[in-house]
Formats: C-alpha cells, sequence, structure tokens
C-alpha cells in the first residue's frame, strides 16, 4: 500500500466506458491524510477547451519550436506542423519509414533544446525492423530530413514500445521504454527495455552506445514531465492488463536516478527497495502523456494534468511536494481516448485524442483531433 494515494477510478473495460463516463468521484484508500474530495470543476470554473486540428490519425506527441509552432507525430509515420496560429498544414513536414505493428509506428518527439541557437535537430522515437529507434531529423524549415540514428538496442513489441521523449532542465534526453511485452527485460539491467533511459548533448549530437539507465522497474511508461519549483521529475505508468496480471494499478511514478519501480516483481505498492508510486489506479484508465501547468496565474498552476486512455479523461493532480492531496477527473467521456498533454507557450494544454488506434472508437466525424485546453483564471 503506497504512503500518498491510492486512488480507485473509472473502470476502463471497453463495454462498460459509456455507463461509467459520468462516475466520476474516486475513493481513496491507505493515505496517509486525508484527501479532499475528488470531484468534477463547476462549469463556471471550468476549463475552456476548443479544437485546434482534426482528421489525424493517431496524434502521437506533440512538441512546440520556440516560434510558437507546434510539431505533432502520427503514428502511421508522419509529423505534420500545427502553425503558431492554428492551422494545420495539409503536407507533412516528414514521412517516417516505421514498422507500425500492434501499438509501434511513430510515437515520442522533442525539439533540440539549442535550436533556436542553430541546432536544429528534432528527435524521434521509431519502430524498426531493428527494435526501437531515437533518431535525429534537421528541420530545414520547410521539411525534416532524416540525420542520424542516435539510440538502438531497444527492443520492440506488438505492445509496449513506450515511446516518450522529453528534454529535461539538465537538457539531457529522457527516453521512456516499454517492456515490449515480456515483463523480465525490465529489471534486467543489460536491457534497455522498462526503462527511462537518459542522454547527455554530447549523445544525442552524436551517438549514445551507452545511454545511462536513470530508473528501471517500469512496464509501460508515457508520460514524462519536470516539476517547476522541485525539479523533480514525474512519469505515468500502465499497470498489468490481464496476460501479465490482474488488471489495475495504473502508477503515477517520481523516479530518481538509480530508483527501481518494480516491476514485474511487485505493483501498485511499496515493497523493500523499490521506489513507492505517487498514485495508484487500482481499476484499469491506463495513464498516457502528463504535463505540469508552469505558467503563472491559472487555478491549476503547479498541478500535474494526466491524460487517460481507457478512463477516456484528464486527471487533475494537486501536489504538496510529491504528495497528492487531490486527484480531480475532467473531461470524462466527453472526447474519448486521451494520449498526449503537452502546455503550450501561452500557457493552454494540448491534448490528443487517440480514438483511432485500434482499441477505441472515434466519438467524432473529426477524430482524431488536437484539443486546446484553457485552465481556469485563478
Amino acid at each position: 500500500m503506497i504512503a500518498g494515494l491510492v486512488v480507485a477510478a473509472l473502470s476502463g473495460c471497453a463495454g462498460a466506458e459509456r455507463g461509467a463516463d459520468e462516475r466520476q468521484g474516486a475513493a481513496t484508500k491507505g493515505a496517509t491524510a486525508p484527501l479532499a474530495p475528488a470531484r468534477e470543476a463547476a462549469a463556471s470554473r471550468g476549463p475552456r477547451i476548443s479544437v485546434v486540428a482534426g482528421g489525424l490519425v493517431v496524434p502521437w506527441d506533440i512538441a512546440f519550436l520556440p516560434d510558437g509552432r507546434a510539431l505533432v507525430t502520427e503514428r502511421p509515420g508522419r509529423v505534420r506542423l500545427v502553425g503558431a496560429q492554428g492551422r494545420l498544414q495539409r503536407r507533412p513536414l516528414a514521412r517516417v519509414r516505421t514498422t507500425a505493428r500492434g501499438e509501434g509506428g511513430l510515437l515520442g518527439i522533442a525539439v533540440d533544446p539549442a535550436f533556436a541557437d542553430g541546432r536544429r535537430f528534432v528527435y524521434l522515437y521509431v519502430t524498426t525492423r531493428r527494435g526501437m529507434q531515437v533518431q535525429r531529423w534537421r528541420f530545414t524549415g520547410r521539411t525534416l530530413r532524416r540525420d542520424a540514428v542516435v539510440l538502438g538496442g531497444i527492443a520492440a513489441g506488438p505492445i509496449h514500445d513506450s515511446g516518450r521523449l522529453r528534454f529535461g532542465p539538465d537538457r539531457r534526453l529522457y527516453i521512456a521504454t516499454g517492456d515490449a511485452g515480456r515483463g523480465e527485460l525490465a529489471q534486467r539491467r543489460s536491457s534497455r527495455n522498462g526503462k527511462i533511459l537518459r542522454l547527455s548533448p554530447r549523445q544525442y549530437r552524436g551517438r549514445a552506445r551507452r545511454p545511462e539507465i536513470f530508473s528501471l522497474g517500469h512496464r509501460n511508461p508515457q508520460g514524462l514531465d519536470w516539476q517547476a519549483d522541485s525539479g523533480r521529475l514525474f512519469s505515468t505508468d500502465h499497470g498489468p492488463s490481464g496476460f501479465d496480471g490482474p488488471s489495475g494499478d495504473d502508477e503515477v511514478n517520481a523516479p530518481r536516478r538509480g530508483s527501481n519501480h518494480g516491476w514485474p516483481r511487485v505493483r501498485g505498492r511499496r515493497h523493500g527497495r523499490f521506489a513507492a508510486p505517487v498514485a495508484v489506479y487500482r481499476r484499469t484508465i491506463a495513464p498516457s502523456g502528463l504535463a505540469f501547468v508552469k505558467r503563472p496565474g491559472s487555478a491549476w498552476t503547479g498541478d500535474l494534468i494526466v491524460a487517460a486512455l481507457k478512463g477516456r479523461q484528464l486527471r487533475r493532480l494537486e501536489l504538496e511536494g510529491r504528495r497528492v492531496v487531490r486527484d480531480t477527473p475532467l473531461l470524462v467521456g466527453r472526447y474519448g481516448r486521451l494520449r498526449a498533454v503537452v502546455e503550450a507557450p501561452d500557457g493552454a494544454l494540448w491534448v490528443t485524442t487517440s480514438n483511432r488506434d485500434g482499441y477505441g472508437s472515434p466519438v467524432s466525424r473529426a477524430d482524431d483531433r488536437i484539443l486546446r485546453v484553457v485552465p481556469p483564471a485563478r
């Protein structure tokens, strides 16, 4: 049982999702301090939501350029450009060769932190015949051109390919890898699977032959972001889904250098040397992307926003340090499966739907879409 929070979230089973859409309450067990009730934000103080773009095919991740334009990956192998005024460019910036089986394909994207200083590199996480790769591409202004393979040696599978790429405050590149459906790899230090890997600038601008294993014992981590005041990394991870254990125990974690999060030996709790989750969802919500609200002035500033696939919702986690004091479900069922969540330069959150990924069904003719979620004012 965790020290911070155990949340009973919505049932994620496909047949029950529609009936569960209005069940937004969350029960807690095993917390060291009582939590404020989880509740849907009142309409008068809720977020403003609009659609940035539609007609996309499984938009997996988003990265913003310094000038406010956004790069969006589509899992079949396209990188799309959204202009600073929110208009989707029809022609892809790049068509990326990928072996798109199961959950693989073109997944994460990140922009070099020195992009504005002339290092116009973009990094992609791609399924290939040789496994998962981190590829470096050069932005020419009109297209992306493949430059090099930065990192390979990551096993690919029909499931659990993970794929989130993010640059940390230390300007290092963090790479979330899944266990490829082979749980034992997550504890095997000779494997790059089931890990959060870290590359230095010298490595990601060259070739990383020996990436650092920042943390291990992950099943399928799909979200990475850093708390602004502490610089602490937070991540999401999918719990078992039947074939590798009873469904449930999705996690929000706070990985540290060298931390072991236990998969597949333990799940959803502290046990001996394994790190405890920050939050656990006993019923499957399938958490994917996450982002901290860092821009000041909103009612959500400092909060952690988590996108859920099976749960078909956002969750707003209010924190004191690494401890969750309130966990509120938002947008439950309204837009279907939610994949990526990224804070835009203007403080809005961009959220992608994933209703055409083979696990869900469209809730709009315009699916898949990019949503713009503006947090309410303080």
